[in-house]
Formats: C-alpha cells, sequence, structure tokens
C-alpha cells in the first residue's frame, strides 16, 4: 500500500455508472436512501467510492475508522434538502462518521433552487470532491493540522470540525507512520480478502507450534 500521503493526492476521477434496472428501482421508491428496499444499491455505492477515495474520507483524507458512511453533498433531508439527488452519482461520496456526522444535513449548494444538479464545484461553498482538487483548497502542515488555502478551503475545515483535536491527533498518528515497513504490512494484511487472512493464521500457526 502506497504512503498515506501519497494515497491523499488522488481526486475522484469518475462517478459510479447504475444500471436500468437499478435506476428503475430507485424511481419506484421515489428516491428514498432504503436499506430495506435499495440495500444492495447502496452497498454498491459505498464499496465503489470507498475503492474511488483510496479507502479515504472525503473530507479528513484519513483512513476510516469505524463504518464508512455516504456522505450526499446536497442533502437529502433536512433545510433545503433535495431527495431527488438522493442516488445522483455525482453527489455522493464516502466519508468517516465524524466528518459526515459535523456536516450533517447542512446544504452548502449555494444555488438551491436549480432543477438539474450543478456541474461544476464553483456552485458549493465547500469541497465538492467529483469537481475540486482537495489540495488546491486545503494542506496539511507538519503532518499535524488542516490549513485553509482558499475561502472554500476554511469553509470545509469549520463544516466538518477538520480544526478539533479529536481529528487532528488521528491525523499526527496516521501521518507519524506513514513510513513504517510494518504498519504497511499490517494494513496490506487487513486489505486482503477473508479467505488469504485466514491462511496467513494457518501459517503463523504452524511457525509458532
Amino acid at each position: 500500500m502506497a504512503r498515506l500521503s501519497k494515497r491523499q493526492e488522488k481526486n475522484i476521477g469518475q462517478a459510479i455508472v447504475l444500471t436500468k434496472d437499478e435506476l428503475i428501482r430507485i424511481k419506484a421508491q421515489k428516491y428514498a436512501w432504503s436499506y430495506y428496499h435499495l440495500g444492495d444499491v447502496i452497498a454498491k455505492i459505498r464499496d465503489f467510492y470507498n475503492n474511488e477515495q483510496n479507502k479515504l474520507c472525503a473530507f479528513c483524507k484519513l483512513p476510516f475508522r469505524d463504518e464508512i458512511q455516504v456522505e450526499h453533498l446536497i442533502p437529502k433531508k433536512g433545510n433545503n434538502h433535495r431527495i431527488e439527488f438522493s442516488y445522483t452519482p455525482r453527489n455522493l461520496v464516502v466519508a468517516c462518521r465524524f466528518c459526515n456526522t459535523k456536516k450533517s444535513t447542512n446544504n452548502d449548494f449555494i444555488t438551491q433552487t436549480w432543477r438539474d444538479y450543478p456541474q461544476s464545484g464553483i456552485y458549493f461553498k465547500i469541497i465538492h470532491p467529483h469537481y475540486d482538487k482537495y489540495f488546491d483548497h486545503i494542506q496539511i502542515v507538519d503532518k499535524s493540522r488542516y490549513v485553509a488555502k482558499t475561502l472554500k478551503g476554511y469553509k470545509t475545515i469549520d463544516r466538518c470540525g477538520l480544526y478539533e483535536v479529536k481529528i487532528t491527533d488521528l491525523l499526527v498518528n496516521y501521518m507519524r507512520y506513514e513510513d513504517d515497513p510494518i504498519i504497511h504490512a499490517v494494513l496490506k494484511i487487513r486489505d486482503l480478502p477473508r479467505t488469504s487472512k485466514e491462511l496467513i493464521d494457518r501459517f503463523i500457526d504452524k511457525i509458532l507450534k
């Protein structure tokens, strides 16, 4: 696995493509974010963007510590929500629980009356991971803190709480070990399919006996 700082450089290169059947099912549910009726589609979206984002949160650019949550850049509920964009590919990214909770249902879409989904990041107050290059707006200084380079970067840091000790401590811990070969080996094992992990466990058990 590449160094964390190298993985962080990747921007989203492509949006997910949903099948015709999936779109029909979504429309039948009136675009509701339903795990019961559309759980397989939601899982597909989550897995796709997890890989597309190099298994990093779209906002803090750190590995996931707990669950991987699908974030709607234009919210599907709350004030000025747009439920019709719930499954719009460019409205979707994955975020860690911390950033997703902080962003909550805040709508950072500047022009909220448009019928169609915007095709540029200029219409958003915070970084839009599909349109904006993260490090054009935010820099990670001394491997320990997020510093805004633009107003959009500042608003992203503020919206997602990237100034809080809880997240900056995580940043320090992850960045400190990014060159450690042992940590990289552990991360590679963690990302292996389950069957491969089981084979490694059996091999280690034989060595230790």
